[in-house]
């Protein structure tokens, strides 16, 4: 090689190496590294629909098996009322004096004194949004002969669970999130007795980009 060019072509094998070593050091981190709050608009829906498919996805096959979930649910469109002064009590004392989820809890506390309305944001692959009276039309029995409850069963004939959602409480950086979920069950029966359901305070955690629940969280659950 001519000594003239020599120092030009191990100039281009370091801007080379350079551009290797970039690629398989650098580039990796960024995709590993948290990315960061996003709007709350766009970050409830993450959580609310990681939530409602964790049931779907999550179970081993037998349980699903055995126990099956319906693929579609009906999402009440207003956020739970007043869940947040009412249900902050029900944390675990241990959660206090943890900094990321009492700073959640108090966000949780806060963004429930009042509902707003939820819209089609959802990443589910099936659902709809139902109104507060379709819902109290079921659960209160009202019309004669219950017939707000046979309506709303020929409204929504193909699904056979609703859940109500409050308002999501984060920590800083979005990386723990505190809500309240109510679940009922739809059946053939449900207009000849009274509707079966349970919810509850969950916690969750954001790992490797998706939201999933804190082992050991769903805790005051109730029952009817």
């Amino acid at each position: 090689m001519n000594r003239s060019r020599q120092p030009i072509f191990w100039f281009g094998v370091a801007v080379l190496l350079l551009g290797v070593g970039w690629a398989f050091i650098w580039a990796p981190r960024k995709h590993f590294r948290h990315e960061g709050p996003k709007p709350y608009e766009v970050a409830i829906y993450e959580v609310y629909s990681d939530l409602l498919r964790t049931d779907l996805t999550d179970r081993a096959w037998f349980e699903r098996l055995i126990d099956p979930i319906p693929e579609g649910v009906l999402i009440r469109i207003e956020t739970g009322q007043d869940h947040g002064p009412s249900l902050i009590g029900d944390i675990k004392p241990q959660e206090q004096f943890d900094k990321e989820r009492s700073s959640a809890a108090e966000d949780f506390v806060r963004r429930n004194k009042n509902p707003f309305l939820l819209q089609k944001k959802f990443n589910l692959p099936k659902y709809d949004l139902i109104t507060t009276a379709e819902e109290e039309a079921v659960l209160n029995n009202e019309g004669r002969d219950q017939e707000g409850c046979r309506e709303f069963m020929r409204n929504h004939p193909n699904y056979r669970r609703w859940v109500e959602l409050s308002a999501v409480g984060f920590n800083e950086d979005q990386t723990v999130a505190y809500l309240y979920i109510a679940e009922w069950s739809v059946s053939p029966q449900l207009c000849k007795q009274e509707a079966s359901g349970h919810g509850g305070l969950r916690i969750l955690s954001k790992r490797s980009g998706k939201w999933q629940i804190v082992e050991g969280s769903a805790f005051a659950d109730w029952v009817t």
